[in-house]
């Protein structure tokens, strides 16, 4: 009677063992002490036998639980090199070590930076600009430039001079790399050019009459430009019969002759003498 309770107990043990192969070797080791021979005893009594508390049979059969069945074999990545070098969390600060932490510590005064100091203005001197070169008309109110040339011939005055040694020479130059349509031939002498004196000193020697020459063509026009044939004696005046001379204008031709003709021009300083300061 007792060998079939064990062994419904051992079956019970086996359902909640999860049973296996464990259980099973463990259901024949226990069958295997029941079937030895047991010391001869009175049979107990059925009351005796009924009496028996399952509980406690399942108790004395009970069996250690199995190992779990081995799983498979998981490969598990390893952690990154990184995460296991992370640093371990610091152990959290006692309340004391906190509340000396969270006091702040006594502000220390910040040295206050110096203002630059603001530099004093300098004053900029004005930069003189450049002078603007003198027009013609300014150098003729300019005492200074005044200075006697020596290169005056009075050429006007001493006509045989001027036709023998002067128009030749003045032709042959102008005739120069010219076809003979274009050769100029000789004119005949204009009416002079008055050229302003405006500044009342006087001059030592006195202004002379000079003498300009002209290429002009049949149809009354400059072929060429003016040429000084004698000069007054300054230079200044001079520039300014040369620039007089191409504001006149000068008559066509009426005789036959397609050539251009070469005039001159005698050139009259207005300068008065008897008036002048010294």
């Amino acid at each position: 009677m007792a060998f079939p309770l064990k062994l419904r107990a051992g079956k019970r043990a086996l359902r909640w063992s999860g049973g296996g192969l464990l259980a099973l070797v463990s259901i024949g080791m226990h069958g295997l002490l029941l079937g030895m021979p047991m010391p001869a005893s009175s049979p107990e009594p059925q009351d005796e036998l009924a009496a028996i508390d399952p509980a406690a049979v399942i108790d004395v059969v009970r069996l250690p639980a199995p190992s779990a069945p081995e799983a498979e074999e998981v490969t598990t990545p390893a952690a990154p090199a990184s995460a296991a070098a992370a640093p371990a969390a610091p152990a959290p600060a006692s309340p004391q070590a906190a509340a000396r932490t969270v006091q702040p510590a006594p502000a220390v005064p910040q040295p206050q930076p110096t203002p630059p100091a603001t530099p004093e203005p300098v004053a900029l001197e004005p930069v003189p600009s450049e002078p603007l070169p003198a027009t013609l008309d300014d150098r003729l109110r300019d005492p200074a430039q005044y200075q006697f040339n020596q290169q005056a011939k009075s050429l006007s005055s001493d006509d045989i001079n001027f036709h023998v040694a002067v128009v030749p020479q003045w032709l042959e130059t102008e005739s120069q790399g010219l076809s003979d349509r274009d050769i100029p031939v000789l004119g005949q002498k204009l009416a002079p050019l008055q050229v302003p004196y405006p500044i009342n000193t006087c001059l030592v020697p006195p202004p002379a009459e000079g003498l300009v020459g002209v290429i002009v063509s049949a149809s009354g026009a400059l072929v060429k430009a003016p040429v000084l044939l004698d000069s007054t004696g300054y230079t200044v005046l001079d520039e300014k019969a040369l620039e007089l001379v191409l504001q006149r204008t000068f008559a066509p031709q009426t005789g036959p002759m397609p050539n251009p003709q070469a005039h001159w021009l005698p050139v009259q300083v207005q300068y008065d003498g008897t008036n002048c300061t010294p």
